[in-house]
């Protein structure tokens, strides 16, 4: 997991740099403020409801995540406020729940309900992902809105348990970390938007795929909601 932050990271740096290199202009000319608003690189700070999660397992009032990114803008038209995003980008999602992962014999992934609340479980899912935008952008007073579609590798998905033993309550407790749940879709397919001003979004998404195979676990999948800090 480590090595694909890294090279997630490594991708969005050397497409900064190639951007402002793209940028640099060969004669001094005056600077033209839609370039300083091209919402090049983003970093999402979202809350998650896993949508269609199984009864069994209840998901905590907060669910954190973030989304970072670089999108290259295209315009036929400089003076255009309408234009094309495509870019690279790593997502993150979490679920925190009373409910515990676990495969039954028929290899099916389910959830197990915890029998206290106190003991703690974490779900981590992780992708790296290609968006693509459609974006209109008001030069002068600075409203923008986004309108795009994600398509991304599952990197991990993975989980965190701190609580008793549920196989024999009356052993040690369980205190694990377990870096490759079976069964997880391979890609997932999200929509979603943004509207806001210069600097600051409110940021939409929903993913359209499940997060385990159809069949072989929960049938659920995320829905965000949160900002969107544009860096340049």
């Amino acid at each position: 997991m480590k090595k694909i932050t890294i090279f997630t990271l490594l991708l969005i740096f050397t497409f900064a740099t190639t951007s402002f290199a793209q940028d640099a202009p060969g004669k001094p000319t005056e600077p033209e403020k839609p370039d300083f608003l091209k919402d090049r690189l983003f970093i999402d700070v979202f809350h998650s409801f896993w949508i269609d999660a199984p009864k069994t397992a209840t998901a905590k009032k907060f669910n954190p995540g973030f989304n970072i990114g670089m999108v290259f803008d295209f315009k036929q038209n400089k003076k255009a406020p309408f234009s094309f995003g495509l870019g690279v980008g790593f997502t993150y999602h979490t679920q925190y729940s009373d409910a515990l992962f676990k495969k039954g014999n028929d290899d099916v992934l389910r959830y197990y309900n915890l029998p206290d609340s106190s003991f703690h479980h974490k779900m981590n899912y992780f992708s790296c992902n290609i968006p693509l935008e459609f974006r209109y952008r008001h030069q002068k007073s600075g409203f923008k809105a986004t309108l795009g579609v994600r398509i991304g590798l599952v990197a991990e998905i993975s989980e965190r348990y701190k609580g008793c033993n549920i196989d024999d309550p009356s052993a040690a407790d369980w205190n694990f970390k377990n870096y490759n749940l079976p069964n997880k879709m391979k890609y997932h397919f999200d929509v979603y938007a943004r509207i806001g001003w210069k600097y600051f979004s409110v940021y939409y998404s929903y993913q359209l795929t499940p997060v385990f195979q159809e069949g072989l676990g929960p049938k659920m999948a995320p829905m965000s909601i949160g900002f969107t800090y544009t860096l340049f």
